[in-house]
């Protein structure tokens, strides 16, 4: 039987609640204490270099997405926007960037990725929104620090890995003068998250779906197809000196229809390790959390993801 996504991705967040909660302070009648919060924080003695406050690696996440030339993100938290009045909101996004470009840490102190996205509102694998991503390495925060960005909007997220399964993040977007949308006079918001890596095995669980649907290649198709969309959309409707944008639009579209013809194998230059010449895996500790893989079982699989 058929799950929708929407319903399940409730459950699944109601059920998730003692990690994933979110309270306004305003209604609260209890109040809280400074020895409350220092019982969720993992470790009281801070974790030796390159390790987090669990024990596992903070590099963890940065070498899966070496090793597998992409990664997920599942971002799940709470939004207030700039109406007064309006009540915070939930928007759950998936996050799936690839193309990545890798910094040569082997020669450098430099640490780091940027690569390109697209993302979904979990209504379906049906990615409208492209976006940006890129982190580096703080040796004296012993932390990644990354943001990813919307192409096509003036919304940011502000991450910090530690290598752990969940992060924190923070999330704005300004008030943009030449958004002619009708809701642009009140879209400015501010956010607090707590996103989840995902691996692509809890992604196609996720959308009852398989991996081969989050391959390179089909992520190179899919990127470019919502990029266009995209812009298209963001040039008819939000911005009022469209003729720039729409030239590209057209540029890119031909190339497409031009590549298309000729099919030739894909070109160098576009994300993972075999542009410095480094093919090999990274060696690393940590061991990837494994779960079913049978497509009967997407609920409880999707529980599993969120470690209930």
């Amino acid at each position: 039987m058929f799950i929708s996504l929407s319903k399940l991705l409730l459950h699944v967040l109601a059920a998730s609640a003692a990690s994933i909660s979110f309270v306004a302070a305003q209604t609260s009648e209890t109040e809280i204490t400074t020895e409350q919060l220092y019982g969720t924080l993992s470790s009281t003695a801070a974790p030796a270099p390159g390790f987090n406050g669990e024990g596992g690696s903070v590099f963890t996440n940065f070498v899966n997405a070496f090793n597998n030339k992409q990664l997920f993100i599942l971002v799940t938290g709470r939004i207030v926007f700039e109406k007064p009045g309006a009540d915070p909101i939930s928007a759950p996004l998936l996050m799936w960037c690839s193309d990545l470009t890798f910094s040569d840490f082997s020669n450098s102190s430099l640490i780091g990725y940027a690569a390109r996205c697209v993302g979904t509102r979990l209504a379906g694998i049906e990615f409208k929104i492209s976006s940006g991503i890129s982190a580096v390495f703080s040796e004296q925060q012993n932390i990644f620090e990354g943001q990813y960005h919307s192409n096509t909007d003036d919304w940011v997220h502000r991450y910090w890995d530690s290598g752990r399964k969940t992060m924190s993040t923070i999330g704005w977007r300004g008030h943009d003068e030449g958004d002619m949308a009708p809701e642009a006079a009140t879209s400015s918001f501010s956010s607090v998250n707590e996103d989840i890596w995902m691996s692509v095995e809890e992604v196609a669980q996720l959308f009852n779906t398989s991996t081969d649907e989050f391959t390179l290649d089909k992520f190179k198709q899919v990127y470019e197809d919502t990029w266009i969309k995209g812009h298209k959309k963001e040039a008819a409707e939000n911005n009022p000196y469209d003729g720039a944008e729409l030239e590209i639009i057209e540029q890119v579209q031909n190339e497409t229809d031009s590549a298309d013809e000729t099919t030739s194998p894909a070109a160098p230059g576009n994300g993972g390790a075999e542009e410095d010449g480094s093919t090999e895996p990274i060696d690393d500790s940590a061991s990837g959390r494994k779960l079913a893989s049978v497509a009967t079982r997407f609920a409880s699989a999707a529980l599993r993801v969120f470690g209930i």
